[in-house]
């Protein structure tokens, strides 16, 4: 899934620009994409849109440690993952507490690192400024990936 949602960040630049899913749906499959990865992707930006980014405005900015419930629901690399985004404050107040809220809400019980980059993905993608672009890039593309823009 995480091809076509490079895809995506490559081809609409806006988070606005991206086509109605069933538009969508049938340009991936113009692409070559499986429909099974196609359907996963939907799914994705489906629950990204139902998203309230609303709820998470009066977050504090305040130093935030885990849980032992967060903390238990990822499993070593998916913490070290969240340590890295933690200690390099990548993400805000209300995504950090948005990604959490994800975590605890995932059907998973321990979810791994590429979940959790998905998950952070989700919060972010809707952003779409210069520093989430280049949270987006690294997770899509890697540190040794191309640059887009």
């Amino acid at each position: 899934m995480l091809e076509v949602l490079a895809y995506l960040f490559e081809a609409f630049h806006s988070a606005d620009g991206v086509p109605e899913l069933p538009a969508l749906a049938r340009q991936l499959d113009a692409v070559g994409f499986e429909s099974d990865e196609i359907q996963e992707a939907l799914a994705w930006l489906s629950e990204l849109s139902q998203l309230d980014v609303d709820a998470y405005q009066d977050v504090p900015d305040t130093p935030r440690w885990l849980h032992p419930l967060e903390a238990a629901r990822l499993d070593a690399d998916a913490l070290t993952y969240w340590h890295y985004l933690e200690h390099g404050k990548v993400l805000r107040p209300a995504e950090r507490e948005m990604a959490l809220d994800r975590v605890l809400a995932d059907s998973q019980n321990e979810i791994g690192a590429e979940r959790l980059k998905l998950i952070v993905l989700m919060v972010v993608w809707r952003k779409r400024d210069e520093l989430s672009n280049l949270l987006i890039e690294e997770i899509l593309f890697g540190r040794n990936g191309a640059t887009l823009h």
